[in-house]
């Protein structure tokens, strides 16, 4: 029976002397480790996690710095890394790799701006926004489509979203240049739009829809003329009606059909030419027509 008490005792005594020890087996009360019966663990460090020279166990001491001064993030205490750049990606001489300082001036230009008008934030400097003046951010993105593409389906640098070449489908870029004339007309001199260097389009009329003569589709120029002279309600450019000058003309004309002042029923003279100087072709002596584009020399006779 005293054999058992005094096991229990002893346990008791143990259990109690156990409880006084932390995970690592130091006493908080006497510092003092129940593994190595010192005042270091086994490895070396004391209580507080320290060795002797003053490191804990994943290399840094009180201050947070390793044996090369720097923290657990990677800085020195002068605040570099061992790159040489600070939190904010700066050099010791004060510019980041992109060229900049923390002022935001450039070091190519010694200006807000690079040199291709982008300042630190990535505004343009034109039109202090985040687009340049064609509809571009600094990252490639278009303003109106917010993609990398335009509405014609380019990217920044002319790549076309369909082919992945400068070119489309119809063998056009971005800045109107055919693929295989290299020029902005193609091989039957037709621009992108349809139409010549001349400003006509295959069926005969500018974009402006005038033919070559200076006439629209329905036989009037742009002040609204025909090639008689007179407009869509039958006026002249000096207020008579069509008719009346005429019968006019009837009523005094010579042998040939020409009245006094020398015009023919259709108001040309002898020349083929209107009192305005034009032909029927819309064109006068010298070959130009009613807008003064030179077009040939091409008379009633011809």
């Amino acid at each position: 029976m005293k054999y058992k008490l005094l096991i229990v005792i002893s346990m008791t005594i143990f259990m109690i002397s156990c409880s006084s020890y932390d995970e690592v087996g130091f006493n908080r009360t006497t510092k003092r480790n129940w593994h190595s019966m010192g005042y270091t663990d086994k490895e070396g460090y004391d209580v507080s996690g320290y060795s002797d020279e003053g490191y804990d166990r994943e290399g840094y001491d009180r201050e947070g710095y390793d044996r090369e001064s720097y923290d657990k993030e990677g800085f020195g205490s002068s605040g570099y890394n061992r790159e040489g750049y600070d939190k904010y990606g700066y050099r010791k001489d004060g510019w980041n790799d992109e060229g900049w300082n923390k002022e935001g001036v450039n070091k190519e230009t010694g200006t807000k701006y690079d040199k291709y008008g982008w300042s630190r934030d990535y505004k343009n400097e034109r039109t202090k926004t985040e687009y340049d003046e064609y509809g571009w951010s600094y990252f490639g993105i278009n303003k109106k489509t917010k993609t990398e593409y335009d509405e014609k389906g380019y990217t920044i640098d002319g790549i076309n979203r369909e082919t992945g070449t400068k070119y489309n489908n119809s063998g056009w870029s971005r800045d109107g240049i055919n693929e295989v004339t290299k020029t902005p007309y193609d091989v039957d001199g037709y621009n992108r739009e349809g139409y010549t260097v001349d400003g006509y389009a295959e069926n005969g009329y500018s974009a402006e829809g005038y033919n070559r003569q200076g006439y629209d589709k329905y036989g009037y120029d742009e002040e609204g003329y025909n090639r008689k002279g007179y407009n869509k309600k039958g006026y002249s450019r000096e207020g008579y009606k069509e008719e009346e000058i005429i019968k006019d003309a009837l009523n005094d004309e010579d042998k040939d059909g020409y009245d006094k002042n020398g015009y023919d029923s259709q108001g040309y003279d002898r020349q083929g030419y209107d009192k305005y100087g034009y032909n029927e072709e819309g064109l006068d002596k010298d070959g130009f027509n009613r807008k003064k584009v030179y077009i040939g020399e091409k008379t009633k006779s011809e």
